[in-house]
């Protein structure tokens, strides 16, 4: 599978038949992620072609492209010795017909079927990277979060812990009427550190603002992370002072 490091560009390619809808699906993309190299086609050959030149991590294409279909194009990608892995954002209503069946249960392909929904663009773009980065053996790896959605849950057992690259979260307690807003998180803190600290489950629960894009590390290899990156060290030291100034201002 291709490997999303947290530096590098994340490459697009975006087909449509209409320029219009190639232009609107590039914005969308640079709306909603950071650091995004977009390329665009206007029918399946030139799609192709541009992917074997330069393999993305995701395609975004729309139900009927010229020259080559939609259905063609893919099916070349998924048998592609370099193109195999990339995930694929197909821009179309659910059809009468299964396709791609093992893909979408996986979510290699998911079909995005309101591009005009900004939750629902933003979910199927934070899907289609994070399996880009799904390695059970890591020392740390991106992560993405569209709007709305759960970190973790106030009592989960806690394996890692993150740095806020991008985008805005807020922690809180409870839910319903007993809800207690704890504080936010923004680029540059770390959250989920005092389950590390004090080796308990999770005290809060921490929830995306914005679309976000964190740096996840397990557990394990925290202290090893931390003694190698000086620069995250001194994130962490940062974000037990705000965490400790917050809680003497509110007694």
């Amino acid at each position: 599978m291709a490997k999303l490091s947290t530096e590098e560009k994340r490459l697009f390619v975006v087909a449509s038949g209409s320029p219009e809808m190639a232009e609107f699906l590039s914005s969308a993309v640079n709306r909603h992620i950071s650091n995004a190299s977009i390329y665009t086609a206007l029918d399946g050959l030139e799609a192709l072609f541009k992917m074997e030149n330069t393999p993305p991590h995701v395609l975004i294409v729309d139900w009927n492209l010229p020259k080559l279909t939609t259905i063609e194009l893919i099916q070349q990608v998924l048998y592609h010795s370099r193109l195999g892995d990339t995930s694929i954002v197909i821009v179309a209503p659910l059809p009468d017909k299964e396709n791609f069946v093992d893909q979408v249960v996986t979510c290699q392909v998911q079909f995005l079927t309101d591009a005009k929904d900004e939750n629902v663009v933003s979910r199927c773009l934070t899907k289609a990277l994070n399996r880009l980065t799904n390695d059970k053996d890591f020392s740390y790896r991106l992560r993405f979060l569209s709007p709305l959605e759960t970190l973790f849950h106030e009592g989960d057992q806690a394996e890692s812990v993150f740095i806020v690259k991008r985008g805005d979260l807020h922690a809180y307690k409870g839910d319903g009427d007993n809800k207690k807003i704890l504080g936010s998180i923004t680029s540059g803190e770390f959250v989920g550190e005092m389950a590390h600290i004090n080796s308990e489950p999770r005290s809060a629960t921490v929830t995306a603002l914005t679309d976000c894009e964190l740096i996840e590390i397990p557990m394990g290899t925290l202290d090893t992370i931390l003694f190698s990156k000086p620069a995250w060290s001194r994130a962490l030291v940062a974000t037990l002072s705000r965490r400790l100034k917050r809680t003497n201002d509110n007694l």
